[in-house]
């Protein structure tokens, strides 16, 4: 890259590559703007495009934003134990156009696994990974693990596989951390009917959001309640 770039040479196509000597950063509530390090200078308008954008969606799971001595953002990845000036949630902008919004994705080097699933839930989904006792694959179980999947193992050593599942069971020592966030979190103050997952806010699965289910749940628990009520005060 840096020898396509001394050469004059762009490395990628992508309308959304900055020119050299340029960095793209965000507001603490979520706009992006752009610095011009060789002019010394800022702006919101993208120098190719033109386009202003903001940031979609809260911080992945682990994510927390902080403020250095010199009033700049930025990010630390618990999860990882690394602090970056670099919005993770640069991956998911949207364009400033109120009449046409459009999301981008956009993946490098540094997106981890975690950040690729913000916001999912898999529940009820079955996963196997294969060679998934170490590196990509390990990584790859322990994230949709952590995001409600069934996970399944493939594993040549068993031994392995063993000591794989334990390293990824030690992560539900955070496994309260969405119930406590819900509870005490201030921006959430007086909010209701939504679900949350990783401390993300989430789509619920259809059964989930079928009326007929709620009420065939409820007349379940009435009847439960009353049979354990009844056998107590025999």
């Amino acid at each position: 890259m840096a020898a396509l770039r001394y050469a004059g040479l762009d490395d990628t196509d992508s309308e959304d590559e900055l020119p050299p000597g340029w960095e793209e950063r965000t507001t603490k509530d979520g706009w992006v703007y752009y610095a011009n390090h060789t002019e010394e200078k800022t702006q919101w308008e993208h120098p190719k495009t033109g386009k202003r954008k903001r940031v979609a969606g809260d911080l992945p799971y682990g994510w927390e934003q902080e403020t250095d001595e010199n009033g700049q953002v930025f990010f630390v990845d618990h999860i990882n134990k690394r602090t970056t000036y670099l919005d993770p949630r640069l991956a998911f902008t949207v364009d400033d156009n109120p009449t046409k919004p459009t999301t981008r994705q956009r993946y490098d080097g540094s997106t981890t696994a975690m950040e690729i699933l913000q916001g999912r839930d898999f529940t009820g989904k079955v996963v196997v990974v294969t060679g998934a006792n170490s590196g990509i694959g390990f990584e790859t179980a322990k994230s949709f693990a952590l995001h409600g999947a069934h996970v399944i193992l493939a594993c040549r050593n068993m031994a392995r596989a063993s000591e794989a599942v334990s390293r990824i069971l030690e992560e539900w020592q955070q496994g309260a951390a969405t119930t406590v966030y819900c509870a005490a979190a201030p921006e959430l103050e007086g909010l209701g009917g939504m679900y949350f997952n990783n401390c993300c806010r989430c789509m619920p699965s259809p059964e989930a959001q079928s009326e007929e289910t709620a009420r065939t749940l409820w007349a379940l628990s009435e009847r439960l309640i009353q049979e354990r009520l009844g056998s107590q005060s025999r």
